[in-house]
């Protein structure tokens, strides 16, 4: 379980953001100016996952024919990902 939550904790950034969206005005201002203090370790989570979409991109061109279509669904997932992260850190980056 350990190992588990290494990997998670290594690939998925938005575990540690909090929710700017509840709590009154100073408690919200607060937690939006710790989202972006968060939000500059954003660009090593993109390389991860963008290694992590040409990994998979090139598995699925290398792995034998039933099991390329999970590997491009890997890769679909990766690379939505990689836009996601892109899209939060270009969002809290531009104020």
């Amino acid at each position: 379980m350990a190992l588990v939550m290494t990997v998670v904790g290594y690939f998925w950034p938005f575990r540690q953001y909090r929710n700017a969206a509840v709590g009154s005005e100073l408690e919200r201002a607060a937690a939006y100016r710790y989202n972006r203090r968060l939000a500059r370790s954003l660009p090593a989570y993109l390389n991860r996952w963008a290694a992590l979409s040409c990994l998979l991109l090139a598995a699925s061109v290398a792995c034998p024919a039933w099991l390329a279509p999970a590997m491009g669904i890997g890769f679909a997932l990766a690379f939505c990902m990689t836009i996601h992260i892109a899209h939060v850190y270009l969002l809290f980056w531009r104020q």
